[in-house]
């Protein structure tokens, strides 16, 4: 088993799984500022770059995705509903992507976007920005549901064993991993006793914070280019 995890200076999180029989790999989630250290840990492992998968369209960073798959030949996988050109493969639940030997389980687990899949591998579950860790990720977007992210949390990802590992698409807290069990009663957003009426009141106050933090952050700029 070939593993490795990288982790921007922005906080966003991907992942390299490779088969080490046939040096098949496959990248979760690539960043675009990553996009040399994937392609130096692929030479120095003497891998070969067959899938790039995404947990859903990013609206908070650049995807390096159709950028390896120009440079390596690799197919990129990304849930039915992503409408883009580049996409080689379309995979909806219960799907399986097999990398040499190893495969790689679809989950769909839509909420923090329509398209948000979450990937399980061997004891391991990658969780995009749908669960990280000691919390669920945000309802600020278009396609957002906070109903759907309650039921894609509790009644999904929350049903997988205690022990497997959680690896979500973004730091949370300063934490990069998590265990579904740690989750399931530690989550601050999502704890035992939470109702989904709460939790989608907390989902439509944090959406509403972003949205008046980010008309401030550009409002404070025309400021300062009118200084200018």
């Amino acid at each position: 088993m070939i593993f490795r995890q990288f982790c921007t200076s922005d906080e966003e999180i991907s992942y390299l799984v490779a088969d080490p029989v046939s040096r098949h790999a496959a990248l979760l989630d690539p960043h675009l500022h990553a996009e040399r250290d994937y392609l130096d840990v692929i030479c120095e492992l003497d891998l070969r770059l067959v899938y790039v998968i995404e947990t859903h369209a990013h609206e908070s960073h650049h995807s390096a995705a159709p950028v390896l798959r120009a440079e390596t030949g690799a197919r990129l996988i990304a849930h039915s509903a992503v409408d883009c050109a580049c996409v080689d493969m379309h995979v909806t639940d219960d799907e399986c992507i097999f990398v040499g030997e190893e495969v790689i389980s679809v989950m769909e687990t839509p909420g923090h976007s329509a398209c948000s899949l979450s990937y399980v591998w061997r004891e391991r579950v990658f969780t995009g920005h749908t669960l990280l860790a000691g919390a669920t990720g945000p309802c600020q977007r278009a396609d957002a549901d906070a109903s759907q992210l309650f039921d894609s949390v509790r009644e999904r990802l929350f049903e997988l064993p205690d022990e497997t590992l959680v690896y979500p698409g973004r730091v949370a807290g300063k934490r990069q991993i998590s265990s579904i069990g740690q989750e399931r009663t530690m989550n601050i957003d999502l704890r035992p006793q939470t109702t989904r009426e709460r939790f989608m009141r907390q989902k439509q106050i944090e959406a509403r914070y972003d949205r008046s933090t980010r008309e401030g952050r550009l409002e404070a700029n025309k400021s300062c280019e009118n200084l200018h």
